[in-house]
């Protein structure tokens, strides 16, 4: 340390700029500064040392201070000498610690760069080697080599992963991507050599198979290096889809296509490889189901024989194991689909009967699926779902569910049908046994022994109820229905049948009673809404409806005591027994609405023939008058027999005929008598014309008037007897619904007939409430004020109000003192 002061100190030279010697020879600031403290140290342990020896010898005191001089003036020099290399050493710019951060600076560059470049270096070896392995597998892939390339791939990938020096790099993307293109190149070629091998041709009628392969190559080994390429690849599952999906699309498609196949060659010799199918679209008949398993079973047996050699013989229990690499489970799904398509669901029978006989086919498609399901392996095979065997375990659910859908299709068809044919009841439908019976085996259906005894109940409770005899409730009387509806009762006894006899699963009978009430509420929104137009036109149409709704109900209502005695219904369900109450009531309603609507209608346009000649009741002794009130009169009497016409039994029963023509003469009577009474001053001459156009009007009770023969079948019914059994239906807005039989006897006791005229005119007074009022406003016109007095004294004016007399008295007679006093005394009498 003292030397090196002592150099500080004593040196005259100055810093040498060289940043080496700078490095060499400076001290930091901290270091100067531990100096100087110790120096003061020193120099303070010296004084004191001075001191003490300055006491001891005096002499010494010269001397120590002359060193101490000297060593001041060393202290001073070093001191400026820090001062001086503090500002050489704080300078940002050109001092010597921004030199020295520089030179850091760039030694640290200095050794990235290094490093960089040998990591390129590295990269661009290993790109070398990359690149030249991928063009030696890129001639592997042309020369068909693909299992040798498809090593050289997986090695490829192996060492690209590896490759550390790489990752994360654009190279090495660069060179991902070139390896997953080299791997659909294989992928590809593979696909494409397969389709070569097996040559799929369909045209002429004749699909067929055949194997094409180069001369100089062998069949099992070409075979071989494709499919160990997919497995080197692990894409065999990909691959082995696609084609097994072209095998059954250009292939095994078109064949189940056509309706007769044939099988016409099956030949795996080398010479001649080939397997041809016949397919003839010519023809409606179709092949068996044992044929065409037959044939899809031997299309992939001579896949597997010519493409996969060591594939074992027909009957053999041996498996090769590379038939794990040729199909995959959902090409054979897809194909067993086919087939249950078409041998299965599209033969799905309609009958108990055949549904018998198509048991046996489905132990065929079993076996079929089983020998296709072989070529899977065993782990796979066993606990892959088989659809042909799932559809046969579900065959009665399959049954039920196509015979319910043939049932909601037959009911649009019988809606659609726009023919309206009829159907004439020989004698009145009395429901039993006997009848259900012809109802359901109609069909080729055995009746179900529950049903059978459910109506042998329902019969018995019935006779029981009606003292031994046949009860009303379950006849429905002799009238025209439509063939269509009659149809459609059949299809419902024929469902609740198979209801019955599925009564075991609650879930099928559910569906069948479910779709019976169905078809009943199709029709009937079909129908109205398809037929408006004519069933409001065509009078005929719209009573054949009103049958038809009534038909319906009467059944709806026996089909549900048919279900509380089976009780296979549930209460949330169709089964139920006031779901179908429910459904009658609605036939009967739309109905009677539709009915009440037509008879209305009819009504208003009768009343609007009278008073389109309003004109001539004014004036009625005119020649012009006359004239036109005998056009109306002929028209109002066409108007009304062709209304009778198309109601007249047994179109309807007789019972809602005369009800209907009596609204009908109620209209027209209703009409004529406002007419006349409107009139305010009536001839004599007038009064006559006027009277016999009132009695002419009348005439037409003799549209009551029915054969007695058309009549017969009618009188043995109650009078109390309703079309509806115990579960009939009130009907608040109109009465055409109450009976549809007969209690008034048409001819009188004893068996002697009467005039028909004297019939029509009893039946007139009882279903046209205002003929007679007619028939006494005719005779009014004629007679005199004392003979109008003495019928109302008698009663036989009383459907004739006091005004309404009033007004025809002083229309007819002229006003006299007497007439005034006949009208008091007419006030009087009431």
């Amino acid at each position: 340390m003292d030397v090196y002061i002592q150099h500080l100190v004593g040196s005259n030279s100055d810093t040498q700029p060289d940043s080496d010697v700078l490095l060499q020879s400076t001290l930091c600031i901290a270091t100067v500064s531990e100096l100087s403290q110790e120096l003061g140290r020193r120099l303070d342990n010296s004084k004191e040392a001075i001191l003490h020896t300055l006491r001891d010898n005096p002499n010494v005191y010269e001397r120590a201070v002359a060193e101490t001089d000297k060593a001041q003036m060393a202290i001073s020099g070093l001191l400026r000498g820090v001062d001086d290399m503090q500002a050489l050493l704080g300078d940002e710019r050109s001092g010597i610690h921004a030199r020295l951060v520089d030179a850091t600076e760039n030694e640290a560059r200095l050794r990235g760069q290094l490093q960089e470049n040998g990591a390129v270096l590295t990269c661009l070896r290993l790109l070398s080697r990359l690149n030249a392995t991928l063009r030696s597998m890129d001639a592997l892939i042309r020369d068909s080599r693909l299992d040798q390339a498809a090593e050289m791939l997986v090695a490829l990938e192996r060492e690209l992963g590896g490759a550390t020096s790489i990752g994360n790099t654009r190279i090495s993307s660069v060179l991902a991507a070139r390896v997953d293109q080299a791997k659909e190149n294989i992928k590809h070629n593979a696909v494409a050599a397969l389709h070569k091998l097996l040559v799929i041709r369909v045209e002429d009628g004749l699909a067929q198979l055949s194997i094409s392969i180069d001369p100089l190559e062998q069949l099992g080994s070409r075979a071989q290096s494709l499919f160990a390429a997919l497995d080197t690849l692990g894409v065999q599952d990909e691959v082995l889809a696609a084609y097994g999906a072209h095998f059954v699309k250009s292939f095994i498609r078109p064949v189940l296509a056509s309706p007769v196949i044939t099988q016409e060659t099956y030949s795996t010799d080398e010479s001649d490889q080939r397997f041809g199918v016949r397919c003839d679209d010519s023809t409606t008949h179709a092949s068996g189901t044992v044929d065409v398993c037959a044939i899809v079973t031997n299309a992939f047996a001579f896949v597997n024989q010519t493409l996969l050699p060591n594939y074992p013989a027909s009957g053999s229990s041996e498996h090769s194991t590379r038939l794990v690499s040729l199909w995959t489970h959902q090409c054979l799904s897809d194909v067993t689909n086919m087939v249950l398509e078409r041998c299965f669901l599209r033969c799905i029978p309609t009958t108990r009967h055949e549904l018998e006989e198509f048991r046996g086919t489905t132990e065929v498609l079993l076996e079929f699926e089983s020998r296709l399901f072989e070529l899977c392996p065993a782990p796979i095979s066993n606990t892959v779902s088989r659809p042909i065997h799932t559809a046969v375990a579900r065959l009665e659910e399959l049954f039920v569910e196509h015979r319910c859908d043939l049932a909601q299709s037959r009911a649009r068809e019988l809606a659609e049908d726009s023919s309206f044919a009829l159907f004439e009841f020989e004698h009145h439908e009395v429901w039993s046994l006997d009848l259900v019976r012809a109802m359901v085996t109609n069909s080729d259906c055995v009746i179900s022994p529950p049903l059978v005894e459910a109506a042998e109940k329902v019969v018995t409770q019935h006779t029981a109820g009606a003292s031994g005899g046949t009860s009303v409730a379950l006849v429905y009387p002799k009238c025209s229905i439509s063939r269509s509806m009659h149809q459609l009762v059949l299809e419902v006894y024929r469902l609740v049948n198979e209801a019955a006899l599925s009564s075991d699963l609650p879930a099928v009978s559910r569906l069948l009673l479910n779709t019976a009430q169905q078809i009943f509420d199709l029709y009937r929104a079909l129908y109205l809404t398809l037929h408006r137009a004519q069933l409001t036109k065509i009078p005929a149409l719209a009573w054949q409806f009103f049958n038809d709704c009534l038909y319906a109900s009467h059944h709806a209502g026996i089909v549900a005591q048919l279900l509380s005695v089976l009780n296979i219904g549930s209460s949330e369900s169709s089964g139920s027994c006031e779901v179908w109450l429910e459904t009658a009531r609605r036939f009967i309603g739309v109905g009677n609405s539709h009915i009440a609507d037509l008879v209305s209608r009819e009504a208003r346009e009768l009343k609007a023939l009278i008073s389109g000649s309003s004109n001539a009741f004014y004036d009625a002794a005119s020649e012009s008058s006359k004239v036109q009130l005998a056009k109306s009169r002929k028209q109002v009497h066409l108007a009304v027999a062709q209304l009778a016409r198309a109601m007249r039994p047994p179109v309807v029963t007789p019972r809602i005929y005369y009800q209907t023509l009596g609204r009908y003469l109620d209209a027209v009577c209703t009409a004529t008598i406002d007419m006349v009474s409107g009139i305010r001053d009536i001839g004599v001459d007038d009064s006559k014309v006027l009277s016999d156009h009132c009695r002419s009007i009348c005439a037409l009770s003799e549209l009551f008037h029915l054969d007695p023969h058309m009549l017969e079948p009618y009188r043995h019914l109650l009078a109390t007897a309703t079309a509806f059994g115990e579960h009939s239906l009130s009907v608040e807005d109109d009465d055409l619904l109450d009976s549809d039989s007969e209690a008034t006897p048409l001819q009188p006791t004893g068996g002697k007939d009467v005039k028909g005229s004297a019939v029509s005119a009893r039946l007139a007074k009882e279903h046209c409430k205002l003929s007679s009022k007619l028939v006494q406003l005719a005779d009014i016109l004629l007679i005199s004020r004392a003979d109008i007095l003495a019928r109302r004294r008698a009663g036989l004016l009383a459907q004739f109000t006091t005004e309404e007399l009033t007004d025809l008295i002083r229309a007819l007679f002229s006003d006299t003192k007497e007439r005034a006093q006949d009208i008091d005394t007419l006030k009087s009498i009431d």
